[in-house]
């Protein structure tokens, strides 16, 4: 039997968290402190640990640049919410105040800054051409993904595909980064690789459809911000978009309120009322049963551990 998840990564999260408190050295600064602290209060560090169980099916004597990439991906995931924060204005993330609530514009932006050089030293001295020439154009989409979603707010045209395009930037662009790069750390075989690639898409577009979904059905407490804070910043997730294609009446109400911007719970209220959240359910469901499939010949216990990932948003779906 194999130990829990949470059991076999946690000698390697400490390790990065360790080394994270090293690099980032709280106590010097603001911006260090605030950098450091997001990385305590963070989540449940999908994509670093998802880079180590890739990087697992490698070569051993490469592990410390699997630590060292690992970090890497959550800095720069930690620096993409910092910069979401400002965008949409956010007062909370998680339940505490964001960086930009609580000490301002530039050093909401001097600390989303400092993660990303940060993240960029940690990987700096790893010699895999393919490694860095992959994070680089990974970090120019994600930076795109930001650009789009600002452009298409309340934008109440834009198409489905718009929204699946702006997800994989969003979301799981980086959840198929944490995988490919732990995979280069660590000289992965590449048909196992692709593999692994097509399970870290299919993780990562059901991952952000739940949390869109989640937006309208769950509570602030289990949020950690207010509800319906996508629809009242202008970001049309699929429960919205798919309630669009199909209800006229919806529709309208939807082009009202991308001019007016007024009445977010009204439209709120419309699709709870209707069947959009439980289709966008089934389509991030579909991505999970993907994902299942993507893992079948990766070998144990590295395939349970993917696996449980899925199930375990699988549970959070329901």
């Amino acid at each position: 039997m194999t130990k829990p998840f949470k059991s076999f990564i946690k000698p390697d999260l400490k390790k990065i968290e360790a080394y994270i408190k090293k690099n980032l050295d709280p106590g010097t600064s603001i911006v260090n402190d605030e950098s450091f602290n997001l990385y305590v209060t963070g989540g449940k560090k999908l994509r670093p640990s998802l880079a180590l169980l890739v990087g697992k099916l490698g070569d051993k004597d490469k592990y410390n640049d699997l630590i060292k990439t690992a970090a890497s991906l959550e800095l720069i995931h930690m620096a993409s919410l910092v910069h979401d924060d400002i965008i949409d204005d956010s007062e909370t993330r998680r339940k505490r105040k964001t960086t930009f609530y609580k000490h301002g514009y530039f050093q909401a932006v001097n600390t989303g800054n400092f993660l990303i050089s940060s993240a960029i030293e940690a990987v700096s001295h790893i010699e895999h051409q393919e490694f860095h020439d992959t994070y680089a154009l990974a970090m120019r989409q994600i930076v795109e993904g930001e650009l789009f979603q600002f452009d298409t707010q309340f934008d109440d045209m834009q198409t489905i595909d718009n929204y699946l395009d702006k997800i994989y930037k969003k979301t799981a662009l980086l959840i198929v980064l944490s995988i490919k790069l732990g995979a280069f750390a660590t000289n992965v075989d590449r048909k196992v690789l692709k593999s692994l690639i097509e399970y870290g898409y299919n993780v990562g577009m059901s991952f952000q459809i739940i949390d869109d979904y989640l937006d309208f059905t769950a509570s602030e407490k289990i949020l950690g911000k207010p509800k319906f804070s996508d629809l009242k910043n202008g970001h049309y997730t699929l429960p919205v978009l798919l309630l669009r294609n199909k209800d006229s009446t919806f529709r309208s109400m939807l082009k009202k309120y991308s001019k007016h911007r007024a009445n977010s719970e009204e439209l709120s209220k419309y699709i709870l009322e209707s069947n959009a959240i439980q289709e966008s359910k089934a389509i991030s469901n579909k991505y999970l049963d993907d994902a299942l499939q993507n893992v079948t010949d990766i070998e144990s216990p590295i395939k349970e551990y993917l696996v449980e990932v899925v199930e375990k948003l699988r549970d959070r779906l329901n």
